[in-house]
């Protein structure tokens, strides 16, 4: 099937899905059927054992037998519809977002941050947020990862080349994305999950001393010798109850310290399979990309894959939560010391793997976060990769738009920013476009500088960061006035600017929050300087009189506007990008519309 239609392919395995649904809740029936018809059974030969004859206890074994094969392999099979179930939701989550509806997602909004120098201004984060409509993650770490890429924009042209081809490798492997998002839905991470068992990693080790592996045999073999002693009649029962306060005093002289790390532990196994389950994943997924080959070989970076070591970590962690059964937990500790055996295991599996298991799950966040892109990516596939131009500081795009924006009222503009210096002032009318031209380059970039693609047709940059102040508010917390709320915004940027940082600067109606003839003498020496320090970038304004800065300055400043048509009682915008001074304003206009007295 060509992956030219993402609607396609997504509602094809949709189908396959719902297939799958149906045979899997036919097969429950069966099983449903055959547990509940093997315990009637059983519990029938259990009181004709009791009322008949005892030679009915053999067919009652036999029947409880089969019970627990069927509650085993109908357990399976639940597990098996509840991540069809979670698959099936993957595919409508991305059917939705086909029609431009990412409220399935999350919007990220614990990564708002109102000084960072764009994200904010450009609505990276929050509902119907750039991040909302690339974010696929399922797990916290995955989620991080994503929102840092977003936030802090790569400057070297191989590290976004690498994202953009793994990117585009993922975009053609549907299937595999939907089931890596699908295994984390099931596995329903919790905020502190991996805190503890990197809190756990971290813990000094309590049982490596090789007495305790000394103990770990000796007292075994005891406890089974004092035992069939009492048996044949050797030793009385009095001095086995004495015997027994040695090894349960051995463990219970450490009972605490075991508690401290079995609650890091406990109740984890169902989340490290599903975590092994991902692992595997991307481990057996043959990828064509650097990027994700580097992932696959951080995974094997251990003595075992990263599947199979934290498959192991679940095993011997069930077997530690088996001395939550008080009775099970007595005797075991009688007979094979098992707490203080499953702690000598966990702490070898923590000796080997600890460096490790911080690499494997950073690989598997930043899979999780390709993959979004990856999904992003198939979602437009009218958006290109964007060529990034170490040679000449600025951007250039053809039919450049914002990609929130539906494609059916989407407006295109280019853009043209072609060295160090140089500014376009962008002039309009109330509502003319002005303000989402600028989010539309804004957002583009960032898209460009985290290694995905961007909406238009051609675009290429210099990897410089954005920065933005396009709707500074003021703040009673700290009493500060809008004013000046601007001005820490502005001086901040220049202070960057002049340490020697290259920024690509937009600006929305700079000095709001002043007179006109403050504003603009304080504009005109604001994009001076600006201009000396070598930033370029964008500033929308309504006030025409900086349109004559291109006079002073016919090399670095160019005049754009979007302009309003006013016919008669009816006011028009077509929010295309034209060259010169805008020359229609509509403030009067609509406020005679609204009834107000001019």
């Amino acid at each position: 099937m060509s992956h030219s239609n993402p609607e396609a392919i997504y509602l094809s395995l949709q189908e396959s899905g719902n297939a799958l649904k149906q045979r899997l809740l036919i097969q429950g029936r069966y099983y449903f059927i055959a547990r509940f018809s093997s315990f009637l059974i059983t519990l029938a030969f259990i009181i004709s054992a009791f009322v008949v004859d005892s030679v009915w206890w053999w067919p009652a074994a036999a029947c409880l037998v089969v019970f627990i094969v069927c509650v085993v392999f109908h357990e399976r099979l639940t597990n098996k519809q509840r991540f069809n179930d979670s698959y099936l939701a993957a595919i409508a989550h991305e059917l939705q977002a086909l029609s431009g509806n990412f409220s399935s997602f999350d919007g990220g909004s614990e990564f708002t941050d109102h000084q960072h120098i764009f994200a904010t201004d450009l609505d990276i984060f929050g509902e119907h947020s750039l991040f909302q409509a690339i974010n696929r993650t399922m797990t916290i770490a995955g989620k991080k990862t994503l929102a840092d890429w977003l936030l802090h924009s790569l400057g070297e042209k191989r590290h976004i080349n690498l994202r953009q081809e793994a990117a585009a490798e993922l975009a053609t492997l549907a299937d595999w994305r939907l089931r890596l998002r699908a295994h984390g839905m099931v596995a329903n991470e919790g905020a502190k999950d991996l805190d503890s068992l990197v809190e756990w990693l971290a813990a000094p080790q309590l049982f490596k001393a090789r007495i305790f592996r000394l103990a770990a045999v000796i007292i075994p073999l005891s406890s089974f010798i004092f035992t069939m002693l009492l048996i044949a009649g050797s030793i009385s029962i009095g001095l086995f109850l004495l015997y027994l306060i040695f090894p349960l005093g051995v463990v219970g002289f450490y009972t605490k310290a075991i508690n401290q790390r079995h609650v890091m532990l406990s109740r984890k196994v169902a989340l490290l399979e599903r975590y092994a389950v991902r692992f595997k994943m991307i481990e057996n997924q043959d990828f064509s990309s650097e990027f994700l080959k580097n992932l696959n070989n951080e995974l094997n970076s251990g003595k075992q894959a990263a599947s199979k070591s934290i498959r192991k970590l679940g095993r011997i962690t069930a077997s530690l939560d088996t001395r939550l059964n008080l009775l099970a937990g007595f005797a075991l500790n009688i007979y094979l010391l098992w707490d203080i055996r499953q702690m000598i295991r966990l702490e070898q599996w923590q000796q080997i793997n600890k460096d490790c298991l911080p690499q494997w799950f950073n690989a598997l966040s930043e899979a999780e976060a390709i993959s979004s892109i990856g999904a992003f990516t198939f979602c437009n596939l009218g958006f290109v990769f964007p060529e990034i131009n170490l040679l000449e500081f600025g951007v250039k795009a053809s039919e450049a738009g914002h990609p929130l924006i539906p494609i059916k009222v989407r407006v295109n503009n280019d853009i043209s920013v072609t060295h160090r210096g140089h500014f376009n002032i962008v002039t309009g009318a109330n509502m003319a476009g002005k303000s989402t031209y600028l989010r539309t380059v804004g957002v583009n970039m960032v898209l460009a500088l985290a290694g995905a693609p961007v909406c238009a047709t051609e675009f290429s940059c210099y990897p410089a960061p954005v920065y933005t102040s396009l709707r500074t508010t003021d703040s009673l917390s700290s009493q500060q006035s809008y004013f000046y709320a601007e001005l820490l915004r502005l001086k901040e940027m220049i202070d960057r600017l002049a340490r020697g940082e290259e920024l690509f600067i937009l600006l929305d109606e700079i000095l709001k929050g002043t007179n006109s003839a403050d504003k603009q003498a304080g504009s005109k020496a604001l994009l001076t300087q600006l201009i000396g320090l070598g930033a370029a970038g964008f500033i929308a304004t309504h006030d025409l009189e900086l349109g004559n800065l291109e006079k002073a300055f016919p090399n670095e400043v160019t005049n754009y506007s979007f302009e309003a048509e006013i016919s008669g009682d009816e006011l028009h915008f077509d929010y295309k990008l034209k060259p010169g001074i805008a020359r229609n304003m509509n403030a009067t206009f609509l406020m005679k519309k609204m009834g107000i007295t001019i």
